[in-house]
């Protein structure tokens, strides 16, 4: 369990780094500023903004990306509730339980809150007696066939998202009130959400 939530950890790593990088990349494209809502022009560029977004993001692949890491890190979050149920085995065990516990800890919250130092103090103790679990970095083809599989998943989620809202909505208000429509009044989702 150790080692597959190391790898995982390393695949939503990977992918995190990939997003930042392809974001900073449409963000230097864009040109984003700060835009006066209120102001009819900063109103246009703003919407000239977002359909650049868009074409570059299209380009480039950064919302594959941004879904990629999300489902790496959603693997990563699974591997590490199953350690309530996954019994350990030996000291060792216990010390990559205690390891992975640390770990998420350092990247989400403030490591110098009590409890985690103790935890830290325990874990060193128990590394004296036990030693270390398996630290291997994990193989970088494992690695890269993990992301592309997370790259896979979050294009077909990309692409569904996409065909839902380019798809019309339909209202058909001669059921609810007769106001003289004899068709279904049709409304672009775009539209509806503004």
């Amino acid at each position: 369990m150790f080692q597959n939530w190391q790898r995982t950890q390393r695949v939503a790593l990977v992918l995190c780094r990939l997003q930042q990088r392809l974001e900073r990349r449409v963000i230097n494209a864009v040109g984003l500023g700060r835009q006066d809502r209120d102001d009819p022009r900063s109103q246009a560029q703003m919407v000239l903004q977002t359909a650049r977004w868009d074409v570059i993001d299209e380009e480039v692949g950064y919302s594959v990306a941004r879904e990629a890491e999300v489902a790496a890190v959603t693997a990563a979050l699974k591997l590490q509730d199953q350690l309530l149920d996954t019994p350990a085995q030996s000291l060792v065990g216990i010390v990559a339980k205690l390891e992975i516990i640390a770990r998420t800890d350092r990247e989400i919250g403030d490591p110098t809150d009590f409890p985690w130092p103790h935890i830290e103090s325990v874990l060193r103790d128990l590394k004296k007696f036990v030693g270390n679990p398996p630290n291997d970095r994990p193989d970088r083809s494992a690695v890269r066939a993990d992301a592309a599989r997370y790259w896979a998943i979050a294009a077909d989620l990309v692409r569904l998202e996409k065909a839902v809202t380019e798809l019309p909505v339909i209202v058909d208000f001669r059921e609810e009130l007769t106001l003289g429509w004899s068709e279904p009044f049709r409304l672009d989702r775009r539209e509806q959400e503004n």
